[in-house]
């Protein structure tokens, strides 16, 4: 791999060596806390106020209107917030108070809008062209005689759209409000005289300026109300408390004083490299640029390449040594599609397809040459219209599906240890923000997290696909679907069959990997013919998944590897804590990923889900034994929740979701020596004629004995040796000869 391209400083600027060095001799310096009255407190607080003084010539402000923060997200909440809040009580009780963004603001500041709008306030967002464009006349007509405060960034974080901040300030004033701006991306590049242009509030971070992380500034208008969000301490004039971060202030100092004298030369040579690097990539068949290409900061640009989705794209770049984006750093991983390209008017595919180069002040022009002549190649294997040939990796590439859990976080490591080229991978496949999937639970936030702590434990990527409206669509509709139909589904095969390869492999080609590995308990032989390889049952017989397998196409299943197919769960936990794997001892997930809580009843209800209100009767007499609230709250050999009274124990025997009719009765009338099963997929050959066989109708249930009766309608009639008890219509049967998995398909 070549020395690696980064394309994301509007994500964060690389720490300059001036800044390094200021904020070294700061930590290496006596110790002092720059509230304290000795000789070492007043040496800290020395180096505090002229950092606070540097950054305020920045701004050309006064040094007394500087407040640090940790940071642009912490800023914008303290002047956002802290503005509104004390407007609006002057305003006295009973006023609403009014106010007025975009929606194309950072997360930070809708974030802050939103606790406002909680709290009572009339927050309105101001329309934008589709350019992204906000007009002072758009803004004009946005305004109320209760409108407080107006709040638009100086250069948009994704498209580098740069606004007319002193004409919006302008009508802002006009309009009684105060007006701040967002100028964390604007600040490496423009300089903004904020006293001249009515500026009541600014917002800018060290680490776009090529200073630390950690560390932003706030400027507030001499004689403005700003109470603070973080109490318990005088520090920054009362207006937030903490103790001072002495030497990242130092190095904010520093890299505000080489900004302002560095800035314009800068600007002109960077934004000659964006241009050059738009034209090129213009080139390329479909291309389009987002956002104002006449009013935008240098560094950015905001391409799209129609049918090549942007994450992907920046994952390919990336395997290759180029660093760029396709949107926020602070929303990685979100599901939802850029807010703000929705907002100029794309649907979600086309938003989807958005990335985000952004250039510096060390950005090259041959490191520009370098990424304009990758980018056709790889876009063009991304829409899988390129050959396997071109920029190929030095070793064997896998992908590795990694749900979090030690499974696959053990396959991941022990690939590793082979030799190959691994690449982490997680579906991202619901929400579980606020709920308890958050934490412990299959495909949640804690598992990505520990997905990544696995791949940062080995040195391999690892990266985060959204597959979050197939799941909704293919999983989660149809489960709620079947429920409501009185079936019983399984949402876990579902899954495999349409979501855990199919996405996984399409990444794979994108990437130029061979292979993809996932966690899963079962083997692939290698077939005799030299054709696709026999899906068969793993050595450890109690963990075996491949009844969760039979519906996963056989070409991908050629592409596939089950690094733990011949372990049992023992091994794979010694090989995990020999190879240092950090979740090692992670308890395994017992529930469905997007059911955190257990309680499929409540989910499927509030999915509008609910099957017919009706009865329950007994099934020899047909006497009614009590009245029930929906038929989605009950499945095939159910015990528990049934209503009481008989002599003996009652199951549920059938389910009839068109009268609402629930049918109750003895354990022995469960059985059933006759299923039919549609929808059949077959890994090898179809049978022409009767087959023998073994059946199983639940993960753990024990595989029975039958025959199977192909039908010309593509069905199959299933003849169990003995009476097998509890089959539901909606659950899967997977057919075996020995170990090996012929096929299955779904009871009806």
């Amino acid at each position: 791999m070549k020395e690696r391209i980064y394309l994301d400083h509007a994500a964060t600027a690389p720490l300059r060596a001036e800044v390094v060095a200021a904020m070294t001799a700061a930590l290496r310096g006596p110790a002092g806390n720059a509230s304290s009255v000795h000789a070492a407190g007043r040496a800290a607080r020395a180096a505090v106020e002229a950092a606070r003084r540097e950054v305020a010539a920045l701004l050309g402000v006064a040094g007394e209107e500087i407040v640090f923060t940790s940071g642009g997200t912490e800023g914008n909440n303290l002047v956002v917030r802290g503005l509104a809040r004390s407007a609006a009580a002057r305003l006295g009780p009973g006023a609403r108070p009014h106010v007025v963004s975009s929606p194309l603001e950072h997360p930070s500041v809708l974030g802050a809008l939103a606790v406002l709008a909680s709290e009572g306030l009339d927050v309105s967002y101001v329309a934008v062209d589709a350019n992204g464009r906000v007009t002072p006349a758009a803004l004009r007509a946005a305004l109320r005689p209760e409108t407080v405060l107006v709040t638009l960034a100086a250069a948009n974080h994704e498209l580098g759209n740069e606004s007319d901040v002193a004409a919006l300030a302008a009508v802002a004033r006009a309009g009684g409000a105060l007006f701040h701006t967002d100028a964390v991306q604007s600040a490496p590049w423009r300089a903004l005289e904020v006293g001249a242009a009515g500026v009541d509030a600014e917002t800018i971070s060290a680490h776009k300026l090529g200073g630390p992380q950690g560390v932003g500034a706030v400027f507030v208008r001499r004689g403005l109300d700003l109470p603070p969000l973080v109490v318990g301490g005088h520090q920054e004039y009362e207006r937030r408390a903490g103790t001072e971060n002495v030497a990242g202030i130092v190095g904010f100092g520093t890299a505000a004083r080489l900004v302002a004298t560095e800035r314009a030369d800068t600007a002109a040579r960077i934004g000659e490299l964006r241009d050059r690097l738009a034209a090129r990539l213009l080139q390329v068949p479909d291309a389009r640029v987002h956002g104002d290409v006449a009013a935008r900061v240098p560094g950015t640009l905001n391409v799209a390449f129609a049918g090549a989705p942007g994450p992907l794209v920046a994952i390919a770049l990336d395997l290759v040594g180029v660093c760029v984006a396709t949107g926020a750093a602070c929303t990685s991983g979100s599901l939802a599609p850029s807010a703000v390209l929705l907002a100029l008017g794309l649907d979600d595919r086309a938003a989807g397809e958005a990335l985000r180069f952004s250039l510096g002040r060390d950005t090259t022009a041959a490191e520009i040459e370098r990424v304009a002549a990758l980018v056709p190649e790889l876009v063009a294997r991304v829409r899988g219209g390129a050959s396997r040939a071109g920029v190929r990796p030095a070793r064997e590439r896998i992908v590795v599906a990694m749900s979090g859990g030690v499974d696959s976080s053990t396959a991941a490591a022990l690939l590793v240890e082979q030799g190959y080229d691994v690449v982490g991978a997680t579906l991202k496949l619901y929400d579980a923000s606020g709920t308890s999937a958050a934490v412990g639970r299959c495909c949640g936030p804690r598992d990505i997290a520990d997905a990544r702590a696995t791949a940062a434990a080995f040195g391999f990527p690892h990266y985060v696909i959204d597959e979050s409206a197939a799941f909704a669509a293919d999983v989660i509709d149809e489960f709620v679907a079947e429920h409501r139909l009185g079936r019983t589904p399984n949402p876990c095969v579902r899954c495999n069959e349409k979501l855990k390869f199919g996405p996984l492999l399409a990444f794979a080609d994108a990437i130029g990997a061979t292979a993809l590995a996932t966690g899963h308990y079962a083997r692939l032989l290698p077939s005799a013919s030299g054709g696709p390889p026999t899906l068969a049952r793993a050595a450890a017989v109690d963990k075996d998944q491949s009844y969760f397998l039979f519906g996963v196409r056989p070409a991908w299943l050629a592409r596939a590897r089950f690094p733990l197919g011949d372990k049992t769960k023992d091994e794979v936990r010694a090989h995990a804590r020999r190879l240092g794997v950090p979740n090692a001892d992670k308890p395994e997930s017992q529930e469905i990923c997007f059911i955190p809580d257990g309680d499929h009843k409540a989910f499927v209800e509030a999915h509008g889900g609910a099957g017919n209100r009706g009865v329950v009767v007994d099934d020899a007499s047909g006497a009614v034994v009590s009245a029930h609230a929906g038929t989605h709250r009950f499945t095939i050999g159910q015990r528990r929740g049934l209503p009481g009274g008989a002599a003996e124990r009652r199951f549920v025997l059938r389910i009839d979701a068109a009268t609402g009719t629930v049918h109750v009765g003895p354990r022995e009338r469960l059985g059933r020596d006759s299923v039919r099963v549609s929808d059949v997929r077959w890994l090898s050959a179809p049978p022409r004629e009767r087959l023998r066989c073994a059946v199983q109708i639940r993960h753990h249930a024990t595989p029975a004995g039958a025959w199977l009766e192909p039908g010309a309608d593509g069905c199959v009639d299933v003849r169990l040796d003995e009476p097998a008890l509890g089959v539901a219509p909606g659950q899967a049967a997977v057919f075996y000869d020995a170990d090996n998995v012929l096929g299955g398909g779904w009871i009806v």
